[in-house]
């Protein structure tokens, strides 16, 4: 059976990655651990990057996998005696069948082969296992910050991969053949400094291929313009809010 061509658009900015992209509500692996039975279960993160949502599981429950298609991902990942990293496709996973409480995906399944996933999620999930994606869109804070992230979505628009289409359509377009499990996605906030900010879309794959494509960085031809509209002293933080979408679903 030939898979959707493999896509990572990550790998050559790990470091990047895990200095700048944001962390997960709390609420949020807390909600989905009881769900899929509590502290002593076993969770799988896929297409783990370098494990926003590994190292939250790993404080929530006894043991994570914690799998991607890139090394680089992987090794810079924070070390946890209970989380077992390793290389391998999302639809590939390598573990046994139905061993598993609960499959986690944090923004990543617009990239997967999505029948293929589906049948790999039946066959390592436990009966009654619990399947949780979650996915944000652009992020937003005061009217003149959000104006000039808008502004530079839109210019790097035809550079992103089309993939990216089911992400501004909050996964509404993505198959998900799950009982649902009916929840209200708690808010997704993070405090950037004006640096962090500027390094975090600088990880945006749309504005790496534009770059590659022979463009200026079109983030830091906005410095001037953020910190005309920050208001704050560069260090200082700004709270911005992601539009985020959970799905829930049980086996």
């Amino acid at each position: 059976m030939t898979l959707k061509a493999q896509q990572n658009h990550f790998a050559t900015v790990a470091t990047q990655y895990a200095s700048y992209r944001p962390t997960y509500p709390t609420a949020l692996i807390h909600d989905i651990v009881s769900l899929a039975g509590g502290p002593a279960i076993t969770a799988l993160d896929l297409a783990a990057g370098n494990g926003q949502a590994t190292t939250a599981l790993a404080t929530a429950c006894a043991t994570v996998y914690a799998s991607d298609l890139a090394y680089s991902q992987i090794a810079a990942m924070p070390h946890a005696p209970n989380v077992h990293p390793y290389v391998s496709r999302a639809e590939q996973t390598g573990l046994p069948d139905a061993s598993i409480d609960l499959i986690c995906v944090a923004q990543s399944m617009h990239w997967f082969d999505i029948d293929a996933f589906h049948r790999e999620v039946r066959r390592i999930g436990k009966p009654g296992s619990v399947i949780a994606v979650w996915t944000y869109a652009l992020l937003h804070a005061t009217p003149a910050l959000t104006a000039i992230i808008d502004e530079l979505y839109a210019e790097t628009a035809a550079h992103w991969p089309a993939d990216r289409v089911h992400v501004d359509a909050h996964y509404a377009t993505l198959a998900f053949p799950y009982t649902r499990i009916p929840y209200t996605a708690p808010p997704m906030t993070v405090a950037f400094t004006r640096e962090r900010l500027i390094g975090y879309l600088q990880t945006w794959s749309g504005v790496q291929r534009y770059i590659k494509a022979g463009h200026a960085d079109p983030v830091l031809a906005r410095a001037d313009a953020f910190a005309a509209a920050w208001g704050h002293p560069p260090e200082a933080p700004v709270t911005f809010t992601f539009d985020l979408t959970v799905l829930l679903g049980r086996l």
